[in-house]
């Protein structure tokens, strides 16, 4: 048997389901001695170290932690990796497990590189996961797999006798994460430290031990781009905009056709090399009801990429039934701007790598915005009078992770990403942006990552109608030294 463990700060839903679809049927449990009785044990995590320390101290879990690591095979995944080391520097400094030596710092400031990372980037040089983290552990003893961000070569992963622990999420890494997660539970031997024999350690990470030697080009290009030094790989997120079930597109938020299903398009996008999803319930707030629950659950049940749900999100509660039934993001639009405190009770309790601000700015004279742009709401029929940057600073301050500037001049048009807004607020927030509205052509995404600083963009029409696919859109961006995850 395979126990989770619940300790209030991680997405357990995922993990849970990561291990359905390889016919492992694991427990999600917050009782010690069901920890101790199980074959192997899974200790997930996302959020804050400090608030994880209290829940496991609170809940009775830190000595049942402590044994299953030492005695069994043992997976910790991102906050649940960094908690095994000795000490954080996260919220003035924060004492963990002890169990292997280091410490856990902050991504420092760097020109280009946003904080949390999110995205997916290399381990030793190879497969591409998906990380969201802003703080890491330092390079040990026990150190079995490294990645660079923000100037840093950071511990990915480690080992020590049946314990490995990894900073991404193979849980949301695709196929490669589907491997390494059937290889941890198909394992007989213990994981040796970092000059064990290559064949001890799951292949998925084996050249951490060495490097191997190829002549074979990487996934994506070693470049990188003018103004972001990194080679975290730039997200390509199909946008699906869901009414009555059902999903739809139009044209600046108007002439809506019907697409299709959604769950039968997420897994169709998700296999076809999307990097995250985005699903928006365009009328839940109109029609003030919930978001359609059913649909989050049969999405995260059907594929194992990341994916954000926006719409019908009035308050914590409502982030917390999307987050438990599946979804890794939850992004307010509307209710941020009559409410802003909700960015800052979303990212207390469930990290700000969770909580997504989406905003609709339209270009403007209004001279209470000195950017140019103005804040739209309810469907670009409300216009708010607050400067879109200042409001992205806000938001950042307050505690959102990640921001997407949905322009709505160009929503829809396909003639291309709005470069203006787009770079105005990349370059005055330390969060990833997200370029929305108007894609096109492949070309497109090219230019707002090179032009507009974008860490990500999103694409609906253009792949909605089949005239590109994810693919193709990839290959231009590949070909044009764009950092692309090319292999899924």
């Amino acid at each position: 048997m395979t126990a989770i463990i619940d300790y209030k700060a991680g997405n357990l839903t995922s993990v849970r389901l990561a291990f359905a679809a390889l016919g492992e049927d694991a427990v999600v449990t917050s009782d010690p001695g069901e920890i101790r009785r199980a074959d192997r044990v899974v200790f997930p995590g996302v959020g804050a170290a400090r608030s994880a320390m209290e829940n496991l101290g609170r809940m009775g879990l830190e000595d049942a932690v402590r044994e299953a690591a030492a005695t069994k095979p043992f997976l910790g995944i991102c906050l649940g990796m960094q908690i095994l080391f000795e000490h954080s520097e996260e919220d003035g400094g924060v004492d963990l497990l002890g169990i292997l030596p280091g410490r856990v710092r902050r991504f420092p400031d760097v020109a280009g590189c946003k904080v949390p990372q999110i995205g997916w980037n290399q381990v030793n040089g190879g497969t591409d996961y998906y990380f969201v983290h802003s703080y890491y552990a330092e390079k040990g003893e026990f150190t079995v797999g490294t990645t660079e961000y923000a100037g840093v070569e950071f511990t990915s992963a480690v080992a020590k006798g049946q314990l490995l622990a990894c900073q991404f999420h193979p849980e949301k890494s695709g196929k490669a994460g589907l491997a390494l997660l059937r290889e941890w539970l198909n394992g007989e031997r213990g994981l040796e430290t970092r000059d064990a024999r290559r064949d001890e350690i799951p292949s998925r990470l084996a050249s951490s031990v060495s490097r191997p030697v190829t002549t074979e080009p990487p996934d994506h290009p070693t470049t990188q781009l003018p103004n972001h030094p990194t080679t975290l790989t730039r997200r390509v997120i199909p946008c699906l905009d869901v009414r009555q079930g059902r999903v739809t597109k139009g044209v600046k938020f108007k002439n809506n056709i019907d697409l299709g299903d959604p769950v039968e398009m997420a897994v169709a996008y998700s296999d076809g090399g999307a990097d995250e999803l985005v699903f928006y319930d365009i009328t839940a707030s109109a029609e003030r009801r919930p978001i359609d629950i059913g649909m989050v659950e049969a999405v995260a049940k059907a594929i194992r990429i990341p994916f954000a749900v926006g719409g019908g999100i009035s308050s914590v509660a409502d982030m917390e039934r999307v987050i438990l039934a599946g979804a890794e993001k939850i992004s307010v639009n509307s209710l941020a701007v009559r409410n802003p405190q909700i960015i800052a009770e979303g990212a207390a309790a469930f990290g700000r790598q969770c909580v997504v601000l989406g905003m609709d700015p339209v270009k403007s004279a209004n001279p209470n915005c000195p950017s140019g742009y103005e804040i739209t709401t309810r469907g670009f029929r409300e216009f708010t009078g607050m400067d879109a940057v200042e409001w992205a600073k806000r938001a950042a301050d307050l505690g959102a992770g990640e921001i997407v500037v949905n322009s709505v001049d160009a929503d829809g048009t396909r003639a291309g990403f709005e470069l203006e807004i787009t770079r105005k607020i990349a370059e005055a927030v330390g969060v990833p942006v997200v370029a929305s509205g108007g894609a096109g052509r492949p070309e497109h995404l090219v230019t707002v990552f090179r032009e507009a600083a974008a860490d990500a963009a999103i694409v609906a029409g253009m792949i909605h109608t089949g005239d590109y696919t994810i693919t193709d859109i990839k290959r231009v961006m590949h070909d044009s030294g764009v950092p692309t995850r090319m292999s899924y």
